[in-house]
């Protein structure tokens, strides 16, 4: 018998699983957590041992992570018998004092440490790396892994602001005209490293965030007081939405530096356009292209996703440091999913452990946001090293996050179809009614445009009836399909297994089929209308959705980036109060809402708000829900005058009327929504494995290794496979140039065949990664 469609849609929701141990615990959690990890291991160790043998009490937890984890391998490791020949030669000439007894003691140390390794733990014997861990490198400062204090009172928080482009001379520009060269997309290479040859042709190349193909328009310097203009007329004509430019508009060059002069943009003659808040995205600019950033050489491996292989990020010595002081706090990580069995599952199976924050792993976020080109180093998490074991690994997933629904719209895609499908319903009706006065002698107009093909006529299969949950959605989702077959929608979009979905479902003509897309596919639903405004071919049906209104939480967040970068551009003539270390400075943070509550209530009685508002219900609302996690955010979804009477609470006590003056924030009419989530992955290779480990994206058509067979892991012969090579690093984003969330990101880290895979996730995220993981529910 057929499976229920509900059957067929848990199937696809299992497949869905939220990572918990992606996001670091907090220090306190750490410590907890470690001091329990300790005295149980402690226990084990007293309960296992026999009467007549003593636990050595003063033993040191390195001295015990040495003997229970593998340790990171060097450079150039030496087999043993060239080490202990190498030694007995040194002895003999120098002629030291020390007995061959002290000579030879570590070394069997090592021994031991070694069989105990390959016997008891299966690790290949390595006795460089096991007498590295008797010997720790001496490269790094004392104190550089200490804990590193108050994260707001260091340099961690600073934010490199937006560098806005200032309007134009209305004098000089109005009546100007930008002039486009050609409208059809050029390749970037037209433009790079030929600037010489677009000055004196008098061009300028311009392109969206991220992107590979841009315009090319007619730029002279005697149009350089224009530059406003100029960019405007670009990013129209690349697709940008104008409503957005009112927010801001910014220029960076081919380095990912801000172009705020005209002859910034004279230099290179080509810049990529980024609107209001976006965070820039490093072009692909074709598979092979190797760019030198920040001493760490960048190659280009995939367009799609966006894939680079990243050399010099990171030395020897660092990759020992990272699993030296991990190791201690390995644990397999817990997954947030109803199909886990005491908080693990099946498609996780390697072990992962935040370091400390130490100035060790804040230089890491240092560089890490300096390459990515993040606005601030305290975008990027702690890191997270990462151990495969020979047959571990991590099936496929995304970084990013989607188990919360800030903005509480997972059943408006059902709405809005229900609105499009009166519309169009009402359009064919109209076109029926003026063909039947045509028909009548009624109309002596001869026009035959709007001529509705029969099976959409009233009655017709393909005539818009959300009541039909049969005939008509199945039509109208057979028309999807034959489309998508077309320009491989489902790939692009990384969504094959619905795809395969929907053609099973309408095959067995299930009913119902498009409302249980739309609720976890909302995203279908212009491409779907598109697809059938292409079937029934004319101009009338043609629909352009109306924008909603700009949801209270959108603001909400807005707000809160736009305060952090005023109170950075301020420094010292912000009030102390708000300044990073201050008690309120904004956040991310759920505990900031709480406060913003509590103050609008010190200002108003819930009478007072009755009045303001114009009703009680969200007065009451508010006294009642003050202490809530999410209070401001739960309440301006709904009622957006909550989130201005939140802004005002806050401007209300920053200060004077002259100092709060300069924290006026002017809501924008139009946004486009952001919540803090993951943005850019930066994995790093800590050293090299005899075989498997490798990284694998899915969706990606390039190629590095093929015939790859790993058991339990079926996509690891699937897409991109990159090899896992000693100090190399991937960087990949899980967001796109237009900074919206990107399936194709998916990915996955294939198990070792032979040896063991240690690795280090730099995560990034599109604000604080410790208030967004603590927005999110996750701790930080």
């Amino acid at each position: 018998m057929y499976p229920t469609r509900s059957l067929v849609i848990m199937h696809l929701h299992r497949r869905k699983v939220q990572y918990l141990s992606r996001v670091p615990m907090s220090a306190v959690e750490e410590k907890a957590a470690a001091l329990k990890a300790k005295e149980a291991s402690h226990a084990a160790a007293l309960s296992g041992q026999d009467g007549n043998d003593q636990v050595d009490s003063t033993s040191t937890d390195e001295t015990r992570s040495a003997n229970k984890t593998p340790q990171p391998e060097p450079e150039a490791p030496l087999k043993l018998s060239q080490k202990l020949l190498a030694r007995n030669e040194l002895s003999k000439k120098v002629q030291t004092n020390f007995s061959l007894r002290m000579v030879l003691l570590p070394i069997f140390a090592a021994l031991a440490m070694a069989v105990y390794k390959v016997k008891v733990e299966g690790v290949r014997l390595n006795p460089r790396a096991l007498l590295s861990a008797v010997n720790p490198s001496s490269y790094f400062a004392p104190g550089v892994f200490d804990p590193a204090g108050n994260k707001y009172a260091s340099d961690v928080v600073s934010i490199t602001t937006r560098k806005l482009l200032p309007l134009d001379d209305a004098a000089t520009c109005d009546g100007w005209t930008p002039r486009l060269i050609s409208h059809e997309r050029v390749h970037v290479d037209t433009a790079l490293l030929h600037a010489d040859t677009l000055r004196e042709e008098n061009k300028v190349m311009f392109l969206l965030n991220g992107q590979d193909t841009g315009l090319i328009y007619h730029w002279s310097p005697l149009d350089s007081t224009c530059l406003h203009a100029l960019t405007t007329a670009a990013a129209t004509s690349l697709g940008a939405d104008p409503d957005f430019f009112p927010n801001g508009l910014r220029l960076y060059n081919s380095m990912g530096h801000p172009i705020t002069t005209a002859a910034d943009l004279d230099i290179d003659r080509l810049a990529y356009i980024l609107t209001d808040f976006q965070i820039w995205v490093w072009p692909g600019v074709r598979v092979g292209y190797v760019r030198r950033v920040d001493n760490v050489t960048m190659t280009t491996i995939s367009l799609s996703p966006l894939v680079f292989d990243c050399q010099g990020f990171f030395n020897l010595d660092e990759a020992n440091a990272i699993i030296q002081h991990g190791s201690d706090k390995l644990m397999r990580s817990p997954v947030d999913s109803p199909d886990a069995v005491d908080g693990y599952h099946a498609d996780r199976t390697s072990h992962t452990a935040f370091l400390d924050d130490s100035q060790f792993t804040r230089d890491f976020r240092r560089r890490s946001a300096s390459l990515a080109r993040l606005p601030s180093p305290s975008f990027v998490e702690r890191m997270q090293l990462v151990r495969y074991e020979a047959g571990q690994f991590f099936r496929k997933h995304e970084d990013y996050f989607e188990s919360k629904d800030f903005l509480g719209k997972k059943d408006d895609a059902i709405r809005e179809y229900h609105t499009w499908a009166a519309w169009a319903a009402s359009q064919i009706d109209a076109l029926m009614e003026d063909q039947r006065r045509r028909e009548a002698g009624e109309d002596h107009v001869d026009d035959t445009s709007g001529i509705v093909p029969d099976a959409f006529q009233p009655g017709g299969d393909l005539y818009p009836n959300p009541q039909d949950t049969v005939t008509w959605q199945l039509g109208w989702l057979n028309v999807f399909l034959d489309e998508c077959a077309l320009n491989n929608f489902f790939e692009d979009k990384a969504d094959v297994e619905w795809g395969k979905w929907i053609a099973e479902n309408t095959e067995n003509r299930a009913f119902g089929v498009v409302e249980s897309l739309l609720e976890s596919r909302g995203y279908m639903l212009p491409y779907m209308i598109q697809a059938w405004e292409r079937k029934i071919g004319l101009p009338q049906l043609k629909y352009s959705p109306p924008k909603a209104p700009v949801s209270g939480v959108t603001h909400y967040f807005r707000w809160i980036r736009w305060v952090k970068e005023r109170i950075q551009d301020l420094g010292d003539v912000a009030p102390a109060h708000v300044r990073p270390d201050g008690p309120d400075y904004p956040t991310f943070r759920t505990t900031f809402q709480t406060k913003l509550a509590g103050y609008i209530l010190e200002d108003y009685s819930v009478d007072e708000l009755t009045e303001l508002w114009g009703g009680s219900e969200w007065a009451e609302w508010l006294a009642k829900h003050e202490s809530d996690t999410d209070v401001i955010l739960d309440g301006a979804r709904q009622f957006v005058p909550l989130f201005h009477a939140a802004v005002a609470a806050w401007t209300r006590r920053v200060g004077p009327d002259d100092v709060a003056a300069l924290f006026a924030y002017t809501v924008p009419t139009h946004v486009q929504h952001f919540e803090p989530n993951r943005y850019v992955t930066l994995f790093l290779y800590l050293n090299d494995v005899d075989e498997g480990g490798e990284t694998v994206f899915p969706y990606s058509k390039e190629r590095l290794v093929t015939g790859i067979e790993r058991q339990g892991m079926d996509e690891c012969s699937e897409g991109l496979a990159v090899p896992p090579t000693k100090l190399h690093m991937s960087l990949f984003y899980g967001q796109t140039g237009d900074n919206k969330l990107d399936p194709k990101s998916l990915h996955g880290g294939c198990p070792p065949a032979k040896g063991v895979k240690f690795g280090a996730n730099s995560f990034t995220w599109n604000a604080d990664a410790d208030e967004g993981s603590q927005a999110w529910g996750f701790g930080g």
